[in-house]
């Protein structure tokens, strides 16, 4: 499994709507997305900070979103198309008990 790790700094007055054309947007399209396991929306009180932690079955199914789709995606995001602060990857390992 890989773990797409997002973090936005939203302005808290933008949060909920920032947070709600995401799912619109964003979730959606991933939901279609064969190897699209999950989405978290991780939210710091102490700052303006939003983290969006994204499940996926493998690299492959991560990058399979073609770079046109993704802009597109970004357009409709309208005025809440806010910069990626920070990026990571994570491949996840699970080991037996």
């Amino acid at each position: 499994m890989v773990i797409e790790w997002l973090r936005f700094q939203v302005p808290p007055e933008l949060r909920e709507a920032f947070i709600k054309k995401d799912q619109e947007v964003w979730t959606a399209k991933a939901a279609q997305i064969k190897g699209y396991l999950g989405k978290e929306v991780w939210i710091d009180p102490a700052s303006s900070d939003v983290v969006l932690v994204i499940r996926w079955e493998s690299l492959e199914a991560w990058n399979s979103v073609p770079k046109p789709e993704i802009a597109r995606l970004d357009k409709l995001m309208g005025d809440l198309a806010l910069p990626v602060a920070e990026s990571r990857m994570y491949q996840v390992r699970k080991f037996s008990h």
